[in-house]
């Protein structure tokens, strides 16, 4: 008799029940030109993504968007201000409820800067109680 697969089902589905090991924290990257960080919450009935990108090198502009990675959306780009040196650009993305993202910035040269996991805290959380 087998057991391997009754274990291995068991073990998945403790794996996709957990909590991601990012949730809730803010993910950052950079790449010498721009500072990419985005952090998630469960807001109502959508996840809000907060994202800041800071200008390091000189002006810049970009667009943003991020992917789903529960299943795969990818969401219309958005414009992020033409930023100077040193200068932040802020914003917000709304995503499905109790999903993870990548964030991505792009130039208009074609880099990319992404950030993931992007993942809010779970609903009743008592370390995200009072914040913003």
């Amino acid at each position: 008799m087998r057991k391997t697969p009754v274990l291995a089902l068991a073990l998945l589905g403790v794996a996709l029940s957990a909590t991601p090991a990012h949730a809730g924290d803010t993910v950052c990257e950079q790449d010498g030109v721009a500072r990419l960080c985005a952090t998630a919450q469960e807001v109502q009935d959508v996840t809000s993504i907060q994202y800041t990108v800071t200008q390091l090198d000189g002006p810049g502009s970009y667009q943003i968007s991020y992917v789903d990675l529960s299943d795969g959306f990818t969401m219309t780009p958005q414009d992020v201000s033409p930023l100077r040196y040193q200068e932040q650009g802020t914003g917000f993305l709304y995503g499905a409820l109790q999903h993870c993202f990548r964030v991505v910035l792009t130039s208009p040269a074609g880099t990319s800067l992404d950030v993931e996991p992007v993942c809010p805290s779970p609903a009743g959380d008592p370390s995200t109680i009072g914040e913003n």
